[in-house]
């Protein structure tokens, strides 16, 4: 009996093509089943600071205070935390600072370090302001540890506002 091979050969070169096509298409999609789905937060917030130091220079007033933030919405929690306030002659103000959240975000608990910067015209004791805010790498703890994104915060100063951050949590395993 004769055997003909060549409809075998054929077969095999066609499962072994798929193959070989497939493997780059896995290495392509294999990372992104592990990306951080980005989601966003969003919510309120109330201030409670106090003074500690109070200052001009070549007439700018420099400021600085202890804040707490009592945050609620997506991002629940208290964020306690120092600034600087800079106000310029003309009344042109910018403030900067850090410190812990402690609370949970989008259901995960735990904490993490957030630094905000912020722009505003001080017209008046307790002035509109706009700022950015941003999770800081690797200060995460809990179901915090491997969070990360940042956001907008706008308000009065000292008083109040409101917040909306992108936030992604990294893999288990990075």
């Amino acid at each position: 009996m004769i055997c003909d091979l060549e409809p075998a050969r054929r077969e095999y070169n066609l499962k072994f093509g798929k193959i070989l096509f497939s493997v780059p298409l896995l290495l392509f999609v294999l990372p992104l089943a592990h990306a951080a789905t980005v989601q966003t937060a969003t919510g309120t917030f109330l201030t409670n600071s106090t003074t500690t130091s109070f200052n001009t220079v070549n007439g700018f007033t420099i400021v600085t205070q202890n804040i707490v933030f009592e945050i609620s919405g997506d991002i629940s929690g208290t964020f306690v935390a120092k600034d600087v306030i800079v106000i310029s002659p003309t009344a042109q103000g910018s403030f900067a600072g850090g410190g812990t959240f402690t609370g949970t975000i989008l259901g995960k608990s735990g904490s993490v370090g957030i630094a905000f910067t912020g722009t505003f015209v001080a017209t008046s004791l307790t002035p509109p302001f706009t700022g950015q805010a941003k999770f800081v790498p690797g200060t995460g703890t809990g179901g915090l540890a491997r969070i990360s994104g940042s956001g907008m915060i706008q308000g009065t100063i000292n008083v109040s506002g409101t917040y909306s951050f992108s936030v992604a949590f990294g893999p288990k395993d990075q």
